[in-house]
């Protein structure tokens, strides 16, 4: 019996719950079952139902028999137990819970494990390395990652003293992603290769298909996105070879957030409806709402706020109702952005606001982290310095707790933009010190260097407006330059539509009225191209705008007019303002990560 139970798990691991659930029903009608093995068989059944969402259902289902497991003091069933309520502990985003009650039950388990028979003290010793991860989840999405990489590499020492490959697997899989949360690049990719070589050998294919996934995610950060996508796409030809409809909806949206960030917006589309349409033939609430919530940043980026905020507020209804808070703050902070966009800056702060609330009962540093970055620059538009002190504070108590990289280019990301809000010349000479360090730093989050660099140009721009020195216009043209790569790199296609608009401008101030020309034109076909309605309409514009006074334009040329008279005519400080908002909702983070 215990072996026929192992192939129950052995489904479940390879992701096939059905046909785990149909041999678990075959086992049950056994009537040779022992006390033992019917509670075996209830917590597998519990286990099973939870993952193929009936939540409810399979909570009850597990509570029925924690009194007879807690009389029986019997170590393997209370691990069992335990795997299973720490693992809906960190699904349903409730993670002070989940780690009072993984702290409690490893310490009963610690104290029983004496109990164990010599014939099961491998397998305790396999779901023990399991609970150790589940725990280390539990400290991560905590944003705990010191502790959680102990609790990781506590799982991962038993998996090799019982040479479980596939308990190291996903050790490894799992010191990647919390490596990845450290912006520690390289050390995630090695564990994450480590994880793939030993899936491959041992033939998992599910396993190799969410590493592939995980794999992705990191290229994505890095800005590597023929590398991401190339991994992205082998996971979803594994998942849709075998028939692991679960994983190719997740494999869907993850190759959708790539074309994404390449600026392929109807590609992006595609896969997330598929993603969508995937995930409701097998009702698969969770990423239901994960789809939705990406289509919604699609629209968002197509210019059209209004049908974004009906796919929000769909993914918002969902989450709340799946008990998901995490998620559900997730995606508070996305309608804030909307309605930021929108104009509707008072209901965007409530929206932020009400993110963090959630964030802060939760626990989540590094999600309260993104969401006070946003509050202090909310509230630095609304001139409310005591609001920005509040939450630079908080945000600083975060740094100082957490000491990781990305953090700390926030906050002092944000420090730079509360300086730049200043009326004080020192504070402004301040912020531009503050964001030069975060340009020459190593890169750890892209969206960090390209604010940093959009508001050192904006700096720039406007003293250029009021001094006409040529070699800030020079200094200017080497930011937008780096502005360029990195946008390139990153196939942010919104953005250098955006700076191909900001080069014309700055060529039109030289009086280069032929490069002018030029570069209105590229920025308008890419725009076009890839969809940005908005983008588009600026730069036509623009041309409007140029052409209508053309002959000022040629006049000023032709006497070779000097800086300090042709700025008078040049709206740089639009531009600015423009791009400040596409890097606003071209870099959110939308990755589905496979634990």
């Amino acid at each position: 019996m215990f072996e026929e139970l192992l192939q129950v798990e052995q489904l479940m691991t390879e992701g096939d719950d059905n046909k785990a659930l149909e041999l678990l029903k075959e086992i049950s009608k056994g009537e040779k079952l022992t006390v033992e093995d019917k509670i075996v068989c209830t917590l597998l059944d519990s286990h099973i139902n939870f993952s193929l969402g009936k939540r409810e259902q399979a909570i009850e289902e597990v509570e029925k028999v924690w009194s007879n497991i807690r009389k029986m003091e019997n170590p393997i069933l209370i691990l069992y137990y335990s795997n299973i309520k720490s693992n809906a502990f960190w699904t349903l985003g409730k993670f002070d819970e989940g780690i009072k009650f993984f702290e409690e039950h490893l310490d009963v388990i610690t104290k029983l494990q004496h109990k164990v028979p010599k014939n099961k003290a491998t397998f305790f010793k396999k779901k023990k390395s399991d609970f150790l991860r589940n725990g280390g989840i539990l400290f991560w999405f905590k944003g705990e990652l010191d502790t959680s990489l102990e609790y990781h590499k506590q799982g991962l020492a038993l998996g090799k003293e019982i040479n479980n490959k596939s308990s190291i697997s996903s050790s490894y899989n799992n010191i990647g992603l919390v490596y990845w949360s450290k912006s520690e690049i390289d050390e995630a990719i090695e564990y994450y290769k480590r994880a793939l070589s030993i899936s491959e050998e041992l033939g998992m294919n599910q396993r190799i298909a969410s590493i592939l996934s995980n794999l992705g995610n990191v290229y994505t950060s890095k800005g590597e996105l023929d590398k991401a996508l190339e991994n992205q796409q082998r996971s979803l030809e594994i998942n849709k070879k075998f028939g692991y409809k679960r994983s190719s909806a997740i494999s869907h949206i993850n190759v959708g957030v790539i074309f994404q960030l390449k600026g392929e917006l109807d590609y992006a589309l595609d896969y997330y409806e598929k993603g969508l349409q995937l995930s409701e033939e097998i009702e698969y609430k969770s990423n239901i709402a994960l789809a939705l919530n990406n289509i919604g940043n699609i629209f968002d980026l197509k210019g059209n706020p209004d049908l974004a905020i009906e796919y929000y507020e769909r993914s918002l209804k969902l989450y709340k109702e799946l008990g998901i808070k995490e998620k559900t703050a997730l995606i508070l902070a996305n309608i804030g952005s909307n309605c930021k966009l929108k104009g509707n800056f008072k209901e965007a702060f409530e929206y932020f606001k009400r993110s963090l609330i959630i964030y802060e009962e939760l626990g989540n540093s590094l999600g309260s982290a993104l969401v006070l970055f946003q509050l202090v620059i909310e509230a630095i538009d609304q001139n409310n310095q005591e609001l920005t002190q509040e939450y630079l504070e908080k945000l600083q108590q975060i740094n100082k707790a957490v000491k990781i990289r990305s953090v700390d280019q926030r906050y002092r990301l944000a420090q730079a933009l509360s300086l730049k809000s200043s009326e004080q010349p020192r504070n402004k000479t301040k912020a531009i010190v503050l964001f030069e360090q975060i340009i020459e730093e190593e890169i750890v989050d892209h969206s960090l260097t390209v604010k940093a660099l959009i508001h050192l140009c904006d700096m720039l721009t406007q003293e250029l407006k009021q001094t006409a020195e040529i070699e800030l216009l020079g200094e200017i043209k080497d930011l937008v330059h780096k502005l360029q790569e990195i946008a390139k790199e990153q196939s942010s296609d919104s953005i250098l539509a955006e700076i191909y608009r900001l080069e014309a401008l700055l060529a039109l101030a030289e009086l280069n009225l032929k490069e002018t020309g030029q570069l209105f034109q590229k920025g308008l076909a890419l725009a076009e191209e890839k969809g940005l309605e908005n983008i588009a309409l600026n730069i036509r514009e623009e041309q409007n705008r140029l052409e209508q006074h053309i002959k000022l334009w040629e006049e000023l040329q032709e006497r070779e007019a000097p800086l300090e008279e042709t700025l008078q005519y040049v709206k740089i400080e639009e531009s600015m303002k423009q791009l400040q908002q596409e890097e606003t909702v071209t870099y959110r983070k939308l990755f589905s990560l496979k634990i």
